[in-house]
């Protein structure tokens, strides 16, 4: 492996400090150092030093290998120099900070911590600025095509770095010890909150790998090849699922939907003509019964003037003066009786 003089991993700020890297380069004040980064990143104000200091230095030559993110990467840029090894990845994102507002909370707190967590998502936005002109500086490219990357927030492979200009050269693959070992990882990324690494991408080699394909999975796609389109088709399909009771006894159907990959449930067309039968008689039923509702509130209505006639003392009826007869009340209010009933 090639002889560094500064050999920076660990978390920026706490196992790679600024003081360390300023003793180091005093030292060889006019003179070249090389610099090794392999590191997941840490904390943007030591991350910042180091790129003043590496950039005021003048002659600083740095490689990445394995794997760097974050503040690992912005305070390389620097460099007089980067390279990138075949098999490194790097990771430009948006800037973070822990937030934490639990409990319970009134009104005025529950405003307070908008105010504080409006003024934080404020100095992250002037932190995000500093740092796309940093890497904007270096590849000549806009800041807003810096912030759409960052954005993304995605693992980038040799080649593409150096297609993107934060690199100058690509170095032959190197074996970092200290880092996850092989086959773990996206998990590892998972578990720290990184992006998974780029797909075919191997870690040991840096090489495009449809090799990662497996054995059984090749095996499945040369079969499906050899079958009939519409057999080939239906190997989508991944499993059945029975978690819609009421349309699969609409369909009578005991078996349950297919899915395709996705998650996509499968319909036939006999089935999606027999769901919309049903929906249009079911919005028919309804607006029937709409109209018979409405006109029985209307009968009701009217039943209600008649009562209230009923009601009134004799010579106050609205029949034209008629007085209501005084003999046969019961007679009256029983006929309207039967008459509500009748409606409904």
């Amino acid at each position: 492996m090639k002889k560094y003089d500064l050999f920076l991993t660990g978390t920026v700020g706490w196992g790679i400090s600024a003081d360390y890297v300023k003793y180091t380069l005093d030292k060889s004040k006019g003179k070249p150092v090389n610099v090794a980064i392999c590191s997941l990143g840490g904390y943007v104000d030591t991350g910042l030093q180091i790129y003043e200091l590496f950039k005021n230095h003048g002659e600083v030559y740095v490689d990445f290998i394995g794997m760097s993110a974050s503040a690992a990467t912005f305070m390389a840029m620097g460099a007089k120099s980067i390279s990138m090894a075949k098999n490194a990845l790097i990771l430009i994102h948006n800037s973070m900070t822990w937030v934490d507002e639990w409990g319970s909370r009134n009104k005025e707190q529950i405003d307070a911590a908008i105010d504080r967590l409006k003024f934080t998502r404020d100095q992250l936005s002037t932190i995000d600025d500093v740092l796309a002109q940093i890497y904007a500086d270096r590849n000549g490219k806009s800041v807003d095509e810096v912030k759409t990357k960052m954005k993304k927030a995605a693992w980038i492979k040799a080649s593409d770095a150096k297609d993107f200009g934060i690199v100058d050269e690509i170095i032959d693959a190197v074996k970092v010890q200290d880092q996850m070992p092989a086959g773990i990882q996206n998990s590892y990324c998972t578990e720290m909150g990184l992006p998974q690494l780029p797909k075919g991408f191997n870690p040991e080699t840096g090489e495009e790998s449809p090799a990662t394909t497996s054995t059984i999975q090749k095996a499945m796609d040369l079969l499906k090849g050899l079958l009939p389109k519409s057999v080939a088709d239906n190997s989508q399909s991944q499993m059945k699922i029975k978690i819609f009771a009421s349309v699969m006894a609409l369909l009578a159907n005991t078996e349950g939907f297919e899915t395709t990959d996705k998650g996509e449930v499968i319909l036939s067309q006999d089935q999606m003509k027999k769901l919309d039968e049903e929906l249009k008689a079911q919005n028919e039923a309804c607006l029937k019964a709409k109209a018979a509702i409405d006109k029985l509130t209307a009968d009701i209505k009217s039943k209600d003037v008649e009562i209230a006639n009923l009601k009134k003392g004799p010579g106050e009826s609205e029949n034209g003066g008629e007085e209501v007869d005084e003999e046969n009340p019961i007679n009256g209010a029983a006929e309207l009786f039967k008459t509500i009933k009748d409606a409904l």
